[in-house]
């Protein structure tokens, strides 16, 4: 039986919708832009073969890497990338739960398991170590195994205790290694790829407390490593470590910027002098006296603070002058932050930013050369929930009275809470009126400003971190190793790897990349597909 008129123009009209789907996935990563096509059995048919296609046709490379680009969201768990990706989409004027983050589109996806030896939930410090060095540690320690003890300067311990990072490695076989972040240069994450000491609060030798003075500072220890050669390029905020106080930082000791200089060393402080950047063999640059500014709150102008894109550019444009290649690890450190302090939208749009770091990384490399992870070191303590509606603003509130979905004031009235809810933290006294006993009513705040905190189940000064595996990403040379679950600390044997960092012990990939040249679906499949819905409806 043959259709009407009306139904041929609408299946002509879906089939045309696809096809434009498919020229738009061909020509650029990412989700496409939504349309108005009905979301019927025959949508999700087409989506689904288009992915399966797209998986069954991905690329991949046997040969080793030349370059690794590790990047790690600090507290970008699960929940944050669900988050993330509908507010991206959000500001597009969209509803936002179909669009995705750059790296969701790699073709090799894990997850690691985040737990220190000593911690059921993990801090960044043992989690920093385990990704870099490939060896799971305590809590708060950084580049040392569990022999050592915690917050315990025994240099002898320190010494046994001392594991190599990808750094290490790296440098060893000649490729130049650089560290960027929007943290302190000297933080958790960042530290765990050149120091080693038991406290990662040691950033500084005025942070060292009296009788522990024979541990070094980990600032001191980022020169040294400089000095070495195992570090190349550092970039991020924590100034005041390295600035003796006559020159505005804390520092008891010598200046370690002034060293870095007379070591022939190169030293910048806002974007301009970083645009200007000569590349050389030693370049430092310290944007800030602590962390870096929020990227929505970031002065843009040349004499402010540089995007963590802008930094990733200027670090590639700098290492990939290595004949050998380079490891660079990029970190956007304030995720983790803003999570603490239960501010959703600083975290999404931190977030953001980073996919912008990554985006940059992708533009400025080969695919058949290059490993690029994307991680996150742990999760936080934060959910979406409520069953709002498709649409619904992602920083937006839940008050469904039909189906219960509310809570009440002190007069039994319904009032909304908010779609993203934290476990603990400041939130809670943000919004729970204590003389009441009640929560107040949001309804009248300003829910979408940057600063609003989001609700949370109790008060902590800080918000803590989550315990669940997160996710892993890649996409390059032996990204399809990023399969399964996986210990943290698989990922570093992983780049060693694939890098040919450690071919002593592990081996080095041989081969080339497969025959199949299409990362997205083929056009037979897509030609074969519209065929069939044409003669379907004929």
């Amino acid at each position: 039986m043959r259709m009407d008129d009306t139904s041929k123009l609408r299946h002509f009209n879906l089939i045309v919708c696809f096809v434009i789907i498919y020229l738009g996935n061909f020509l650029a990563l990412g989700r496409p832009q939504e349309t108005s096509i009905q979301e019927d059995a025959q949508y999700w048919e087409m989506l689904g073969k288009e992915d399966l296609q797209k998986t069954m046709n991905a690329k991949r490379y046997e040969g080793a890497a030349k370059n690794i680009i590790f990047f790690v969201g600090d507290g970008m768990g699960i929940a944050t990338h669900t988050m993330a990706r509908i507010y991206k989409g959000q500001k597009k004027h969209k509803s936002g739960e179909e669009e995705s983050l750059v790296w969701e589109n790699f073709p090799s996806t894990g997850l690691m398991k985040t737990y220190n030896t000593d911690r059921q939930v993990s801090d960044s410090a043992g989690t920093a170590t385990a990704m870099f060095t490939g060896v799971k540690t305590r809590f708060g320690m950084l580049g040392l195994d569990n022999r050592a003890m915690y917050n315990v300067c025994d240099t002898g311990a320190v010494e046994r205790a001392t594991v190599q990072s990808m750094a290490d490695w790296g440098a060893e076989n000649e490729k130049d290694v650089g560290v960027v972040t929007t943290a302190r240069i000297t933080h958790a994450t960042p530290g765990a790829m050149y120091a080693h000491t038991p406290m990662r609060d040691w950033e500084s030798d005025s942070d060292i407390p009296e009788g522990s003075g024979a541990c070094e500072d980990i600032a001191s220890q980022l020169i040294k490593s400089f000095s070495s050669g195992k570090i190349k390029l550092a970039f991020g905020g924590g100034k005041r470590a390295f600035r003796t106080v006559a020159n505005g930082g804390n520092r008891s000791g010598q200046d370690l910027v002034d060293k870095l200089k007379e070591m022939g060393g190169s030293y910048v402080e806002t974007t301009g002098e970083l645009k200007l950047l000569d590349y050389s063999d030693k370049v430092l640059g310290l944007f800030s006296d602590s962390h870096m500014d929020w990227e929505v709150d970031r002065n843009q102008e040349d004499s402010g603070q540089p995007s963590l894109a802008e930094m990733t550019r200027q670090a590639i444009n700098r290492l990939k002058k290595s004949e050998k290649g380079f490891v660079l690890m990029v970190e956007g450190g304030r995720i983790d932050h803003a999570h603490h302090q239960n501010k959703a939208k600083m975290a999404m749009e931190e977030t953001l930013g980073l996919e912008k770091a990554v985006e940059t990384a992708l533009e400025m490399t080969a695919r058949d050369d290059t490993l690029i992870i994307v991680t996150a070191d742990h999760s936080h303590a934060v959910t979406i929930s409520g069953y709002p509606e498709r649409g619904n603003p992602i920083l937006g509130l839940v008050k469904d009275i039909e189906n219960n979905n509310f809570v009440t004031d002190q007069n039994g009235q319904p009032q909304p809470f908010t779609t993203i809810g934290y476990a603990n933290g400041p939130g809670f006294d943000f919004h729970f009126n204590r003389t009441a006993g009640f929560w107040n009513n949001i309804e009248n705040e300003n829910f979408m400003s940057n600063s609003f905190q989001q609700m949370a189940t109790f008060s902590l000064p800080d918000e803590t971190h989550g315990g669940e595996d997160v996710s892993a990403y890649a996409i390059g040379p032996q990204a399809h190793l990023v399969n399964g679950v996986h210990e943290q600390s698989y990922l570093a044997h992983l780049v060693a790897y694939a890098g040919c960092l450690k071919s002593d012990t592990l081996g080095c990939p041989v081969g080339s990349a497969s025959s199949s040249d299409n990362n997205q679906p083929g056009h037979t499949f897509m030609i074969m597909s519209v065929l069939f819905y044409v003669a379907r409806y004929q």
